[in-house]
């Protein structure tokens, strides 16, 4: 494959993992499920959400008081051919919940945890599809002893 069409599939698939996190963020779920394959599964907590309906399901059970940002970093798109590619990247989270919706900006604690995660990336009809993403950490902070 040339050059200039494998730079084109690694900015194209790299769009769709920086739309994920921005979407997740943002809590706009419409966007982030429209990322994935129809069949597309992303391993979440632990559980293995198969399909559209169930991400949305997960996405609709979130806290509402939430605010939560994902800063993605190291990201690394590998073409495979032209229809299929993986990625990879490290996202540290910020997280802070709130019983009520804030004013203003959200407290900033420190991130919690650094998380490894991987996508298998298919292209579709109508673009670059997430066809499975999994995840795992790889740093987590260190609570103090009770």
């Amino acid at each position: 494959m040339e050059r200039e069409k494998e730079r084109g599939i690694e900015w194209d698939c790299a769009q769709v993992v920086t739309r994920f996190y921005n979407s997740l963020d943002a809590g706009r779920y419409d966007e982030l499920v429209d990322l994935f394959a129809e069949d597309g599964t992303w391993k979440r907590q632990g559980e293995v959400l198969e399909g559209r309906d169930a991400i949305m399901a997960a996405m609709q059970d979130r806290e509402e008081g939430m605010v939560i940002r994902h800063c993605v970093t190291n990201l690394d798109i590998r073409v495979l051919d032209e229809d299929n590619a993986e990625s990879a990247e490290y996202v540290t989270i910020y997280r802070h919940i709130s019983e009520e919706k804030l004013d203003g900006p959200a407290p900033l604690e420190g991130p919690g945890v650094i998380f490894l995660y991987q996508e298998k990336l298919v292209r579709a009809d109508n673009g670059w599809k997430i066809a499975g993403k999994a995840g795992r950490p790889v740093m987590v902070r260190k609570r103090p002893a009770a």
